[in-house]
């Protein structure tokens, strides 16, 4: 090998191994995620035209939840619940009467739930949402 030869192959030998090595650590970073249980599942608004709407889900996990109804700006809305919920198979529901937390109407357009648990440090929003429209919702 000659010397010129040398460094491009020192380079290319290093660049492997940190391209190994990189590979090793999001493997293990997927796994980690794949390990942790889901926040909540089974979101999912009541089909029904509101006022009040109602929305479901399961929690994976006991925990200190705050429940809020955000606009599509993530946007606090409304508080629905704060306080300590039980994870398992028992759905977890709450009523919101279409109002911002300032008691007025909230402004017509669609609407998500947040889910902010305090111990798990960690917030979902659910893709499914309710509209509010000027004449009525739609789930």
């Amino acid at each position: 090998m000659s010397q010129r030869s040398r460094p491009v192959a020192l380079i290319a030998a290093l660049t492997v191994a940190l391209l190994l090595a990189g590979t090793a650590a999001a493997i293990v970073g997927t796994q980690h995620l794949r390990d942790e249980d889901p926040v909540a599942s089974s979101i999912f608004w009541k089909k029904r035209h509101g006022p009040p709407y109602r929305v479901c889900f399961l929690l994976g996990r006991s925990d200190r939840v705050k429940v809020s109804v955000v606009d599509f700006s993530d946007r606090e809305i409304r508080v629905l619940s704060d306080g300590e919920l039980q994870g398992g198979d028992d759905p977890h529901c709450f009523a919101w009467d279409g109002r911002t937390s300032s008691g007025q109407p909230a402004p017509p357009g669609p609407y998500h739930l947040q889910l902010s648990l305090e111990r798990a440090d960690r917030t979902a929003v659910s893709g499914e949402h309710v509209t509010i429209r000027a004449g009525g919702a739609q789930p």
